[in-house]
């Protein structure tokens, strides 16, 4: 009986103000692996449900639905800003320039010799963080891993570090122009941007073009992408990328 009334009493005081607000600050996390753990769909979730900040720090960023979804946040209002590696600058997938023609704040970090970090910061409480890259090949052929981890104490931590990355990061202005320069041999538009190349100056076969003013992506020898400016020209590794983007295929090179 005794037994029986301490238990009540327990569960009574469960029930207060002040026990559930308790409850509410314990740390919890979430752990997801890959290849095709559900990481992606994850970070996806996350960003959908920020509502005031999102901080990025990546080495390698080429995934399309990430991406995406920093983009909506930063639509709905959320101050998103991001930290890339300085390899992010000439990578020939890299999304630096989908986030910085969609109006999300892009630097790079060149401090170090690879700035190796994988962390978001959401809202102050949520860091999520692992050896997970943002990217397509770690979701579905790495082995990888995914920390959710919702403890405002940790996120604050996480947060004073991103921004002693900030101070000494440069903010990002896109890839070079494709232009020659003065007095300087003229260099293919697609080796500038560090792509693959065919001897008739165009992206490799496997490449898909789309302009960012537009809702269409070509094959890179369509004779619409030649038209891409150079500052509006974004490449995808795969149809599949420029689809998740929210881009068509053209009816005239049919990607």
């Amino acid at each position: 009986m005794k037994r029986l009334l301490c238990c009540l009493i327990l569960a009574f005081a469960c029930l207060l103000p002040g026990c559930r607000e308790g409850a509410s600050t314990v740390p919890s996390v979430q752990v997801h692996f890959s290849p095709k753990g559900g990481c992606t769909d994850t970070v996806v979730d996350q960003l959908g449900a920020a509502k005031k900040t999102v901080l990025v720090q990546a080495y390698s960023f080429t995934s399309a639905p990430i991406a995406k979804a920093l983009v909506e946040a930063q639509r709905r209002g959320v101050e998103v800003q991001v930290i890339l590696d300085r390899s992010q600058e000439t990578e020939k997938y890299s999304s630096a320039d989908f986030l910085l023609h969609a109006g999300v704040p892009v630097r790079i970090d060149a401090q170090h010799a690879i700035a190796h970090n994988k962390i978001m910061i959401l809202d102050g409480q949520v860091v999520i963080t692992g050896s997970f890259n943002f990217t397509k090949q770690a979701e579905e052929h790495n082995a990888e891993n995914l920390l959710v981890i919702r403890d405002p104490s940790l996120a604050g931590q996480y947060t004073d570090n991103w921004h002693a990355h900030a101070e000494h990061s440069q903010p990002y202005s896109g890839k070079e122009p494709e232009g020659p320069s003065s007095g300087q041999e003229q260099e293919r538009p697609d080796r500038r941007r560090g792509a693959r190349a065919s001897d008739n100056g165009n992206p490799a076969s496997g490449a898909y073009v789309a302009s960012a003013n537009s809702a269409l992506f070509h094959k890179a020898g369509c004779k619409s992408a030649a038209k891409i400016s150079a500052k509006n020209r974004v490449v995808y590794a795969a149809r599949d990328e420029a689809i998740q983007a929210g881009k068509q295929p053209c009816q005239e090179c049919n990607p």
